[in-house]
């Protein structure tokens, strides 16, 4: 019996310990036996892993770019779906003949969702496989060791397959993507085309970049015009010449019949008039007179101009056009003057005298009246024609003036239009290069060379469990068997009325002890 308000010591621990020494033994014992046995009993849990590597592409990247970029992280979490989906751990469970126990108590979602929380996939630390992340491992844990590592296995293979199907048909995914894309952006671009054509064929000739060449061109027409008209003024001018020699030899054949008719003329007279209608009153033929003008208009144009130019190439041409009518003009002159020659030597040999009542025309008078009259209707067609060509050009002038003028409004929407265009191009360009990418990619994963698993440690037959733990439950059952055995001598201490020592006499009572009776017993076990 311990002292009521005395404070125990350590050694009255120790006392209380040593006195009451079974009643902690024995539980202690009893439940360390306890555990042992419970750990016996218990089923042994072993646990298989394997480490895979995640192998990088053996191309480098900087020639073909991978499809799939995610972190390893990330493809795990897209394997792990797939490859612990029910379809697939009912297959296993099947193959290897998992949860036999469980398959006649438990529906197969229960026996599925055991075998998935047995499953563990971890992406290993840098500093346990210094391999960064890089390397992952797969765990299972189960009850035969055996079955365990081929459980394993099988899932590392999974793995594996799994990430060849899904690399592969995400590449295979992505070229028919870009490929579809690449087919619309080449209808777009075609459009685009057909718009820019449609656009130029409706605005043909007042496009911008003709803007230059419309310049060019009405430059020339308006030198042309300029050109053309001077030929007209010079037409007319001819036309105004030659109808006044037409009316001076009309005047003069009027005069020639007035002089007939008032009186009879001699041989003499008749011989000098028609002289000098011949030979010294002929002035100069219109054709000729107009063909040398052309060529001192040549020879001043090609001073001024090149060979090219309208003006040297149009004066060229009516030298070229007017050169047999003046050949035909000579030749026509001298035949009519050896004419008259001969008419004149016939007349002094002759000596006839003419009619007075008959008045005779001068043939020669007669042909020139008719080449003038010729002559003046020419120059008034040339006139015509050369009027008809200015028209021509005015209107000519009109369009390429009207042409130049429209070329802004029609360059902002074909700015607009060529903006469009060539954004579709690059567009085009740019998936077109995707495509190839994508192609390459493709080609890479079905053969193989893209970004694989690899598998560095394979599985092997656990050798101990790792469930339960030996270790842990004894001690378990150590510290349950003490706990027990220090409440069981708490409690038959406490019940205890006895007195152990002469304080704890003396403190009860508060009487003095004067002698104590030793136990001859205690005494005797002391002496032996």
């Amino acid at each position: 019996m311990t002292t009521p308000g005395k404070p125990l010591e350590i050694h009255d621990y120790i006392e209380i310990a040593l006195r009451r020494k079974w009643y902690i033994i024995v539980p202690l014992v009893l439940s360390v036996v306890v555990s042992f046995a419970v750990y016996k009993k218990l089923p042994k849990i072993y646990t298989a892993s394997t480490l895979i590597l995640v192998q990088s592409q053996r191309i480098p990247t900087e020639y073909v770019r991978p499809t799939i970029t995610d972190t390893v992280t990330s493809q795990l979490n897209t394997l792990s779906q797939e490859i612990l989906s029910r379809t697939r751990l009912e297959r296993v469970i099947h193959e290897f003949s998992l949860y036999r126990d469980l398959l006649n108590k438990l529906p197969m979602e229960e026996v599925v969702e055991r075998m998935r929380s047995a499953i563990e996939v971890k992406v290993q630390s840098q500093m346990q496989y210094d391999r960064g992340q890089n390397t992952f491992s797969i765990s299972f844990e189960g009850k035969e060791p055996r079955t365990v590592m081929l459980v394993t296995n099988k899932l590392a293979s999974l793995f594996i397959e799994e990430n060849l199907r899904v690399r592969g048909q995400q590449a295979e995914k992505t070229s028919d993507f870009l490929s579809k894309e690449l087919s619309m952006m080449e209808d777009r671009l075609k459009r685009k085309e057909a718009e820019i054509r449609t656009f130029k064929e409706r605005y043909m000739g007042q496009l911008p970049e003709q803007l230059d060449a419309n310049l060019k061109i009405l430059e020339r027409l308006q030198q042309q015009l300029q050109t053309t008209s001077e030929n007209i003024r010079a037409a007319e001018d001819r036309v105004v010449l030659i109808r006044s020699q037409i009316d001076m030899l009309r005047e003069r054949e009027q005069g020639l019949l007035a002089r007939q008719t008032r009186r009879e003329p001699t041989s003499r007279e008749s011989t000098s008039a028609t002289e000098d209608v011949a030979v010294g009153g002929t002035p100069e033929d219109p054709v000729i007179a107009q063909y040398n003008q052309l060529k001192r208009n040549l020879i001043a144009a090609q001073a001024k101009y090149t060979d090219n130019h309208p003006e040297v190439i149009d004066l060229k041409q009516k030298v070229a056009k007017l050169e047999p009518r003046v050949k035909e003009v000579i030749a026509k002159q001298t035949t009519e003057r050896e004419a008259r020659r001969r008419a004149l030597r016939e007349n002094r040999n002759a000596a006839t005298e003419p009619d007075p009542a008959v008045a005779v025309l001068d043939p020669a008078l007669e042909r020139l009246l008719a080449q003038y009259t010729e002559q003046y209707n020419e120059s008034q067609l040339e006139a015509k024609r050369l009027k008809g060509e200015e028209k021509k050009l005015q209107e000519q002038i009109t369009l390429y003036q009207r042409r130049i003028e429209d070329t802004p409004r029609g360059e902002q929407e074909l700015a607009v239009l060529m903006r469009d265009y060539d954004l579709s191009k690059v567009n085009y360009q740019s998936l077109s290069n995707k495509k190839i990418q994508a192609e390459m990619a493709e080609n890479l994963e079905r053969n193989q060379q893209g970004e694989q698993f690899k598998i560095l440690d394979p599985a092997r037959i656990p050798e101990k469990p790792v469930k339960p733990d030996r270790n842990k439950i004894l001690l378990m059952g150590f510290a349950m068997g003490l706990a027990l055995g220090v409440g069981l001598t708490w409690f038959r201490e406490s019940l205890d009325r006895s007195f152990h020592t002469v304080a704890d006499l003396e403190s009860c009572f508060e009487l003095p002890v004067l002698a104590t009776i030793p136990n001859l017993k205690e005494e005797e076990k002391k002496a032996a």
